[in-house]
């Protein structure tokens, strides 16, 4: 009984976090980053890779802010780690 109920969580999660993002690095696809954190435009130098929603990956969430910054995108986090 009790792993018929935790399947059944289980698959109710995950119809309710699957997601409809679109292709090609959408701005309403992944997380945004915190860039208010950030003295921009300069960057830690710490190795914390994040893909970006354009399929780059950036050393960390500051020079991907620090990207945005530059280049004007709305570039966001699609995950943690390397693309």
């Amino acid at each position: 009984m009790k792993a018929t109920g935790l399947f059944l969580l289980l698959g109710v999660g995950l119809c309710c976090c699957s997601g409809n993002a679109e292709a090609d690095g959408a701005s309403d696809e992944g997380k945004e980053p915190d860039c208010g954190s950030y003295m921009l435009p300069a960057c830690p130098k710490i190795l914390d890779p994040v893909c970006g929603t354009n399929n780059e990956t950036y050393p960390n969430e500051c020079e991907l802010c620090a990207q945005n910054l530059r280049r004007k995108t709305n570039i966001r986090i699609k995950r943690r780690g390397m693309c």
